[in-house]
């Protein structure tokens, strides 16, 4: 394949990727936003009922990869709806542990039913080959996303731009 066709093939298939996300965290954002949950609401809650009593904000986060301070706000968000509570650790007392409030465990409960089938809804046109083709190929997609360094990129095209000269 030249290597103009192959430029084109890599736009297009990393267009289609990026727009069958957006197009399901759009549709998924909905399902949940009738519970009143945003995505990031429904992970939290969904992280500390899987850490039970092992749920620190460090754990909540490492859980769903992102740093504490993402999800502080979401934290208090969530308590200030009371549906999670906070108590101090058994162990460390200048940390604390999230727990879900009853009302919390119900919303969670529906919430989870409406998510389970818009994924069942999204899925429904492919067949298990399909699938897990689809798995395994996000699967190395990611894997090689987490080799790129992008200050890297950017160094070389400051250092070398498109043409060779470097504008002044």
């Amino acid at each position: 394949m030249r290597n103009e066709n192959r430029s084109r093939l890599q736009a297009s298939s990393w267009f289609a990727v990026v727009r069958a996300y957006q197009e399901c965290n759009r549709r998924y954002s909905q399902v949940l936003a009738a519970f009143d949950l945003t995505v990031p609401q429904f992970d939290v809650m969904m992280a500390i009922l899987a850490l039970d009593r092992g749920a620190t904000p460090k754990a909540i986060a490492e859980r769903l990869v992102v740093t504490r301070g993402n999800i502080t706000g979401v934290l208090h968000r969530l308590q200030a709806r009371a549906l999670i509570a906070t108590e101090r650790h058994d162990q460390d007392r200048r940390s604390f542990v999230c727990r879900l409030t009853e009302e919390g465990r119900a919303l969670l409960a529906v919430a989870r039913h409406a998510a389970s089938l818009f994924i069942e809804r999204q899925l429904a046109p492919f067949d298990a080959a399909e699938l897990r083709a689809t798995e395994r190929t996000m699967i190395q997609m990611r894997a090689h996303l987490q080799t790129i360094d992008p200050e890297e990129i950017v160094a070389n095209v400051l250092t070398e731009p498109p043409g060779g000269k470097r504008e002044k």
